[in-house]
C-alpha cells in the first residue's frame, strides 16, 4: 500500500484533473467527445470509485458534524510571559 503522503498526493491530483475536465466540458459534451475506450473504462470503473469516494465523504462528514472540543493538554497551553 502507498504511504499516506503519496496517497494524499494521488487524491489531490485526481480531484484537480477531474475538476479541470468538469470546468471545460459538460457531461453531455464529454459523452460525445471523449474516446469510446475511455468512456468504457469510466463506465466500468466508476461504480467502484463512486462507492469509495462516497464512503470517504460520509466518514469525513460524520467527523465534521461533531462540534470542536477544547484542547485539554496543558503542554499545549500558551500562558504568555516576559520577552
Amino acid at each position: 500500500m502507498t504511504d499516506s503522503i503519496e496517497a494524499s498526493e494521488h487524491l489531490l491530483e485526481a480531484m484537480t484533473a477531474f475538476e479541470e475536465l468538469a470546468r471545460v466540458s459538460t457531461s453531455a459534451q464529454a459523452a460525445e467527445d471523449l474516446d469510446p475506450v475511455v468512456l468504457q473504462a469510466f463506465w466500468r470503473e466508476w461504480p467502484h470509485t463512486s462507492v469509495w469516494a462516497g464512503t470517504l465523504w460520509r466518514i469525513l462528514n460524520r467527523d465534521l458534524e461533531r462540534p470542536a472540543t477544547q484542547q485539554r493538554d496543558p503542554e499545549l497551553d500558551e500562558v504568555g510571559g516576559t520577552g
